[in-house]
């Protein structure tokens, strides 16, 4: 027997006491302990929903604290499986298109001059490229609403995914400069801005290949959403 909306709307108020952050997280434990309960009264079971409620959460989850750690063993699975799904996306770029793309890109900056402007050009595109990655996944991931109060464990793990190449960026751009700044008396170097033409061009490759596989990483799992 399926429950009335205030019984419900008890379940819910019982288990703001959990302080759920995910919204994807609480409705699989409310739908897993609703249907529990309307399994019990299908069975015949007449017991009151206070007492089927606290029962299933003992018996299933283990208490109270049981359901932190579902929370957090659910929470530890998603995120294992969007990392697993954003490189699978990338070895599939990986193809002899990319391959071609990214010789092409390599051949070209050798012809280019070793200049100021080559650099800033070329450096300039990596930056785009990183920062449409996070755009791209900041635009697209707004369509998921979740309740007041929750944050969405999809939106929260892909946009992780999508500031990476930032991140990686800002790391190859200053963790080289660390032991001048620590060792050295001297300006600092900046290794990435006057080496090769060639090391842009291959970092602006693999940026944009990993773009890709996270514009479909989003497509795939906007998929499961039925409020967009």
């Amino acid at each position: 027997m399926n429950l009335t909306y205030w019984e419900q709307d008890w379940v819910h108020t019982r288990m703001k006491a959990y302080d759920i952050k995910y919204q994807e997280i609480y409705d699989e434990l409310f739908d897993h302990i609703t249907t529990a309960i309307e399994a019990r009264r299908d069975a015949g079971d007449n017991s009151s929903l206070e007492t089927m409620y606290l029962e299933i959460i003992d018996a299933q989850f283990g208490g109270y604290f049981g359901i932190g750690k579902v929370a957090a063993s659910y929470e530890n699975g998603y995120k294992s499986k969007v990392k697993k799904m954003i490189w699978g996306n990338y070895r599939q770029y990986i193809n002899y298109h990319s391959l071609l793309f990214t010789a092409a890109l390599i051949a070209i900056s050798f012809v280019l001059p070793h200049n100021k402007l080559t650099t800033v050009i070329l450096f300039s595109l990596i930056l785009i490229s990183a920062a449409c990655c996070s755009a791209y996944a900041y635009i697209t991931l707004r369509r998921i609403k979740p309740s007041k109060g929750k944050t969405s464990l999809v939106y929260n793990h892909i946009i992780t995914q999508a500031n990476l190449p930032l991140m990686f960026v800002n790391c190859a751009l200053w963790l080289p400069q660390i032991p001048y700044l620590l060792f050295s008396d001297h300006e600092p170097k900046n290794l990435l801005l006057s080496g090769p033409p060639a090391i842009l061009a291959l970092m602006l490759a693999m940026i944009l290949i990993y773009n890709l596989s996270c514009m479909r990483l989003c497509k795939q799992e906007l998929k499961g959403f039925v409020n967009i």
